[in-house]
């Protein structure tokens, strides 16, 4: 049973020591060293006259801090000195950097934080544009000569032309020509000894009878042709739907058969 107690005060006691230890470094100044730094003007700001310098200048064992500038581009031993204190400053204002009568360019401020042993950190706020304001648009050059009037051009209408008078003009009659009528010759019956009497129009050219025949019998021909071949094309039609229609149904059966 006391061991148990003695083991119970011991870890009780550890806790305790933990928790002390904790607290101790949560307030030791030299925590809050990797705090330190120039939090304004930011780094790539424009500044011009006096400029405040706000920051953190923490360390442990802490002796002083300064404050440097130089212009870019050059080395670090071009650093200047402009101001320093021995009071460490947390979140507050570390000096005022005149640098309204610097040229205009960029420049890098850096903060340099010393121990009591001499070694110390350094931390940096550049690309700092000073003293240049923006551009300013040159003015549009106006041309010391004047635009030149143009000169219009003169536009030539033609004169109208008179209208001619149209005067009546007679036109010859025209005479009608004479056509010549057909005369028909009625010869007597036709018997064996006297042949079939022919019909001659005087005003038909020679031969035409026998041609009109030979185109009637063409005609005729290329007609029973025709009816022909529409009939072979009809037939073969009514074949062919007939045998797609067969040939659907057996391949519906099959289908049916097959999936049923």
């Amino acid at each position: 049973m006391t061991n148990y107690w003695v083991e119970r005060a011991c870890r009780l006691r550890g806790i305790v020591l933990a928790l002390v230890w904790a607290v101790w470094i949560a307030g030791v100044p030299g925590s809050a060293a990797a705090q330190s730094g120039i939090t304004s003007p930011a780094p790539g700001s424009a500044v011009s006259g006096d400029v405040p310098i706000f920051g953190t200048a923490i360390i442990e064992p802490f002796q002083k801090y300064e404050l440097h500038f130089k212009q870019e581009p050059s080395s670090d031993d071009a650093y200047i000195y402009f101001y320093g204190n021995t009071v460490p400053v947390q979140n507050g204002q570390l000096g005022v950097w005149q640098a309204g009568g610097l040229p205009p360019g960029t420049y890098s401020l850096r903060l340099r934080v010393v121990k009591l042993d001499g070694n110390y950190a350094e931390y940096y706020a550049q690309n700092l544009s000073v003293n240049q304001s923006p551009p300013t648009p040159s003015p549009t050059p106006t041309p010391d000569e004047p635009t030149p009037t143009p000169i219009p051009t003169a536009t030539f209408t033609p004169a109208p032309q008179p209208t001619p008078v149209v005067g009546q003009v007679e036109l010859p009659v025209a005479v009608p020509t004479p056509t010549p009528e057909a005369v028909a010759v009625v010869l007597p019956t036709p018997t064996e000894s006297n042949p079939v009497p022919v019909i001659v129009d005087p005003v038909a050219p020679a031969g035409e009878g026998s041609t009109t025949r030979d185109l009637g019998e063409a005609l005729s021909l290329n007609r029973l042709r025709t009816q022909f071949l529409d009939g072979m094309r009809f037939s073969a039609a009514l074949f062919l739907g007939i045998a797609a229609l067969y040939g659907g149904k057996r391949l519906f059966d099959w289908a049916w058969s097959q999936f049923s």
